[in-house]
């Protein structure tokens, strides 16, 4: 029974069905205080822990890590070598966002990256449990700027779903629900997964300064694009926004967060390792099959 159990939760990580019931069930977890009735009970978390152990262990096994840095200015270099590598393997995609995407396509692009951008406040909220001094000051900073720096109206998850029925409307009949790629799926869940489970607080902390440091580049070409069909500004404001903020945020996470950890306690360079090839491994999947949906159902 144990055995096929494990064969039907590596299968089942590896759906679109799956990896919905893990989203559906990460969202009762961040269920607001006024619906404790959505808040997952003890009971509910056996299918769920079973289905992420499949899950990692998959993600695990995809990923070459050979020679793990032994200190934090080996895992310096490394970093930079993979932010570096990352950089010219999705540069196509984003061309094309920036060249040669229709509205409808760069659209497409902007409502997946709901996935993560939906909750990413409270990933960065859970990111610092546990933190002193200047670690936790450097992802305080990070959270009062995606709180809009005490502006309701400015708080980055409020100015993002402001923009979203814009490039909506722009898909026209095509239904996210059934063409959403799996891979967009993993891309925000991996996120959520991470931060709700504190065994992975190492390889959320790499894979969420990765997607800090990569957003400037990612977004000024999607706003190139945005700029190609003449998107309204008050639509694209969200991006303007990121491209200064999210540069900083990740030099500050470099530098104030994985660092210093590494110098702290060398073991956790694996998991900072794990964390940014994990991530970056879906990533480049999740590029892959936004382009397919695009190329089919987009002009």
């Amino acid at each position: 029974m144990t055995n096929k159990l494990i064969t039907d939760d590596a299968i089942a990580c590896n759906t679109l069905a799956g990896q919905l019931q893990l989203n559906a069930f990460y969202l009762r977890e961040l269920a607001p205080p006024s619906a404790p009735e959505t808040i997952p009970l003890a009971a509910d978390y056996a299918g769920i822990l079973g289905l992420e152990t499949a899950w990692n262990d998959y993600e695990a096994s995809r990923i070459e890590l050979t020679d793990v840095p032994a200190n934090a200015e080996q895992f310096e270099e490394w970093y930079i070598a993979l932010r570096n590598t990352h950089r010219k393997e999705v540069a196509p995609f984003f061309d094309f966002l920036a060249e040669d995407a229709s509205l409808p396509q760069l659209s497409l692009f902007v409502s997946l990256e709901a996935q993560v951008d939906g909750r990413f406040d409270d990933i960065i909220a859970l990111s610092q449990l546990g933190m002193d001094g200047d670690m936790k000051l450097a992802l305080a900073e990070n959270y009062w700027d995606e709180m809009g720096l005490g502006d309701v109206d400015e708080m980055h998850t409020r100015v993002f779903t402001r923009a979203a029925p814009y490039f909506k409307e722009q898909l026209g009949d095509l239904d996210l629900d059934v063409h959403m790629p799996i891979s967009a799926l993993k891309n925000g869940n991996l996120l959520l997964m991470y931060a709700l489970r504190r065994q992975h607080v190492g390889r959320l902390l790499g894979a969420l300064t990765l997607l800090e440091q990569t957003v400037p580049y990612r977004f000024t070409r999607m706003l190139k694009g945005m700029d190609r069909h003449n998107v309204p500004k008050e639509h694209r404001y969200y991006h303007d926004l990121h491209v200064p903020v999210d540069a900083n945020h990740g030099k500050q996470l470099v530098a104030r967060v994985l660092l210093p950890l590494a110098r702290q306690n060398p073991r956790i360079i694996l998991d900072l390792c794990e964390g940014c090839l994990i991530r970056y491994g879906i990533e480049k999947e999740y590029y892959a099959g936004a382009r397919s949906v695009m190329d089919r159902q987009l002009h």
